[in-house]
């Protein structure tokens, strides 16, 4: 960590010492006050929500957490700090890089323990005739995230932050894994308001990289952006047959989404939807919302590594933004069914959640907001329905 901090302020500086160098320092803050209430399965729970899945019963049902409420310092949105590095060496090619780390404010921790710049580091050449061409730790394509995720809050109101259960794309479906090492990531110039994004990573950082002993992972996405109106579409691939999970006793087979997404601005608001196919997806959702597909006993093969299916599903959300006041209303909802791959019976799902929020401008970079969200899901595998809500409220500011 200290190595790494030491060798971001050198480039900083070294960066600073010519005239055709920039360098950008910056920041998200985000600190508030949540109210939490969950009714869930068992280990769905915020945070981080399910780390393995359920092991079905006799009856094909899975144990509940019960019911509980909190109050927490913190917010559903991740603090960071970074530094942007440009240098031109010709009017037509830049050297590029980001750094970015994410930290949790309401006690300093990183995000990740351990790991510096997690949320991206990147070495790259951009060119305005031939694309963008980055390589190192950067977020997934299919995500919501930083510089090379394309479905950020163009497709939704509340991105795919706000919370545990907000109304964003994310908490009724999934995204991809939300980084990778080793990735290469190409952009293409813009063509009209078209361009193409491609991704491979080579797995984590180990004797293993590039072998078939790690998982990696693969995205296509194509966007357009006019001035009223912007659309992606991407398909990711992420290989794990071969790379054996030992959490909970299961391993994956490859895992396979689509999605589709976009808004269209008109005079007073502005209309946001999503769609997506999702393919042996290990879980569903995200934060409070997470949940791995459920195995049967036998699956677990006794202690060995057994073979989790993951879900087959799709996934929808639509949602709006406008005006009121001097501040902004962001509205969405969201619905999900499909079914668990492990058992062909006890396994149809149904999710639903929304989010209501209001953002009011204390200056351009400052900002407060009161959000809040629910969510509901109808599972063969569950007792009864599950349901959890929040409320939040906070102060933001970018730097």
């Amino acid at each position: 960590m200290k190595k790494l901090l030491v060798i971001s302020v050198a480039i900083a500086a070294a960066s600073l010492a010519h005239a055709e160098s920039k360098v950008e320092l910056f920041g998200f803050l985000d600190q508030g006050v949540t109210v939490l209430h969950e009714n869930a399965n068992l280990g769905m729970a915020a945070p981080v929500g399910q780390r393995a899945p359920n092991i079905l019963n006799a009856d094909g049902k899975v144990a509940r957490n019960g019911a509980s409420t909190r109050y927490m310092e913190g917010t559903g949105n991740v603090s960071t700090w970074g530094l942007k590095i440009r240098e031109d060496l010709t009017p037509d090619v830049a050297v590029i890089a980001h750094l970015e780390q994410g930290f949790l404010a309401d006690d300093g921790a990183e995000y990740i323990s351990g790991k510096a710049f997690e949320r991206e580091s990147s070495l790259g050449i951009s060119s305005k005739t031939y694309g963008t061409l980055k390589m190192g730790r950067m977020p997934a394509m299919l995500t919501g995230s930083g510089t090379t995720g394309l479905f950020n809050s163009r497709v939704n109101p509340f991105g795919a932050g706000w919370g545990n259960m907000t109304g964003g794309w994310k908490f009724v479906g999934t995204l991809a894994s939300a980084r990778h090492d080793n990735m290469v990531n190409y952009r293409s110039p813009s063509f009209g308001g078209f361009e193409i994004h491609y991704q491979y990573s080579n797995g984590a950082s180990s004797e293993t990289e590039g072998t078939s002993k790690t998982n990696r992972y693969m995205a296509l996405g194509f966007t357009y952006t006019q001035p009223k109106y912007f659309v992606a579409l991407a398909g990711d691939w992420l290989n794990v047959q071969s790379a054996a999970l030992k959490e909970g006793n299961w391993k994956l087979k490859d895992a396979y989404k689509v999605l589709l997404g976009g808004h269209y601005k008109f005079d007073s608001f502005k209309l946001f939807g999503t769609a997506q196919y999702m393919k042996n997806i290990a879980y569903i959702g995200g934060y409070s919302t997470k949940e791995f597909a459920p195995i049967l006993a036998e699956q677990s093969n006794k202690g060995k590594v057994g073979t989790n299916n993951g879900f087959k599903a799709w996934a929808f959300s639509t949602g709006t933004e406008f005006k009121l006041g001097a501040g902004q209303v962001k509205v969405s909802v969201g619905y999900s069914f499909g079914e668990n791959q492990n058992t062909t019976t006890n396994n149809k799902f149904n999710r639903i959640n929304g989010g209501l929020g209001y953002v009011y401008p204390l200056s351009k970079r400052t900002s407060i907001y009161a959000i809040t969200g629910a969510f509901w899901q109808h599972a063969d595998w569950q007792t009864k329905n599950i349901h959890s809500r929040e409320f939040i409220t906070g102060l933001m500011h970018r730097f």
